[in-house]
């Protein structure tokens, strides 16, 4: 793990020294993504209350979401879809886990990769405007179409 770089320290800090004690403290759990032998990425999921981003939530309609956490990919590979193989791979794992949204704090400069690939929305407008690194976005999994045409049979 030593030898990963995804060109931010802290998230290579992460791997090499947060991310274990994380996972067996169940805080977070951190995937590690090997192609041929190599570490190739990686990323942390955990649950949150929504409510923790949204203050206005009532307690009736809090619940925990899945948050990203952290994904990285390794920079000797960047551009060569691994990270839309491992988003395509937690929104996949979400749906079968039931889980309804999705959040994650995109780096502003990476914002619209997740937006025009994957359909998240950011989750505060003043995010794309202030001096901040990070946009918070969300997307919503459930299937409209697929509960109408359900209850329409």
């Amino acid at each position: 793990m030593k030898n990963f770089k995804c060109g931010n320290g802290s998230m290579d800090l992460f791997l090499e020294v947060e991310a274990y004690p994380s996972h067996i403290e169940r805080e977070s759990s951190t995937t590690l993504v090997y192609y041929d032998n190599t570490l190739v990425g990686y990323y942390t999921l955990r649950h949150i209350k929504l409510s923790s981003l949204l203050k206005s939530i009532s307690p009736e309609e809090d619940r925990d979401v899945l948050d990203i956490a952290r994904l990285a990919v390794d920079t000797r590979i960047q551009g060569q879809s691994v990270g839309t193989k491992i988003m395509e791979n937690i929104i996949k794992m979400a749906i079968q886990l039931n889980e309804r949204f999705i959040v994650l704090d995109a780096l502003k400069e990476k914002w619209r990769w997740y937006a025009s690939k994957f359909n998240f929305e950011p989750l505060f407008e003043d995010d794309l405007n202030d001096d901040g690194e990070l946009v918070t976005m969300l997307i919503d999994l459930y299937d409209e179409e697929l509960i109408e045409r359900y209850y329409e049979e």
